[in-house]
């Protein structure tokens, strides 16, 4: 299978992974949300996004070809907001935070679920190993590919919560389009490394351990959010 005829059945198989179709996305989706249920998720997901672009980091620091780095430092540019600090993706989730009340205090200190908590420990034992093409796969593809649903899933349940309006919802909205580029660059950087079978199984490798690891993620929002109020 050549590279492109690969990255097309790749692409396939992120959209038909369990993940996309979690009950929490379901739940979250298709009702109305309290505002206690949109903070408890702004709260607990925070350490997730605190975290994302390390795992960028970690995967450009292990990867030999040059050209990838090159990519993966032009998207942590665009996460650090561009040399701006008021425009780092942290920054502007920091916003939701404000929005739904969390206290300083809370914003520096969020709670971690143990699903997120998980989550964090086996991305960064992915993306600092040796097999450096599955680590651009956990970083690079699934940090990015799944990401457009993903969050149009969020936002949908988000906006039905009073007060939330489009500059709280910036980085949701905001990612929607930026991840499509960014799995545009992505692919061009990688697509040399997947004419053999090696390279393609390794991508596939640290990609399926992150959606994996990001269905328990999504559990423990799931009881967070839903269960206990």
């Amino acid at each position: 299978m050549n590279a492109p005829v690969f990255l097309q059945e790749l692409k396939d198989r992120v959209n038909n992974h369990p993940f996309l179709r979690h009950p929490f996305l379901q739940q979250f989706s298709t009702q109305t949300l309290t505002f206690q249920q949109a903070r408890t998720f702004a709260l607990l997901y925070y350490p997730h996004i605190l975290r994302t672009r390390l795992y960028q980091a970690n995967a450009l620091g292990v990867t030999p070809d040059e050209r990838i780095q090159a990519v993966l430092a032009d998207i942590l540019y665009d996460e650090y907001g561009n040399g701006d600090p008021s425009k780092s993706h942290m920054e502007v989730y920091r916003k939701l935070l404000r929005a739904v009340d969390c206290s300083p205090e809370e914003i520096a200190n969020p709670p971690i679920t143990p699903e997120q908590q998980g989550y964090i420990d086996t991305m960064m034992r992915l993306t600092q190993g040796t097999d450096w093409l599955a680590a651009v796969g956990v970083a690079g593809i699934a940090g990015e590919w799944p990401i457009p649903p993903y969050y149009r899933m969020l936002l949908t349940g988000l906006r039905t919560v009073p007060g939330l309006d489009d500059d709280a919802l910036e980085l949701f909205i905001g990612h929607i389009e930026l991840d499509i580029e960014h799995s545009r660059m992505i692919e061009e950087a990688i697509m040399p490394h997947l004419e053999t079978r090696e390279g393609q199984e390794s991508l596939w490798r640290g990609i399926n351990l992150n959606l994996n690891a990001r269905l328990v993620q999504l559990n423990g929002l799931q009881r967070e959010v839903f269960s206990k109020q």
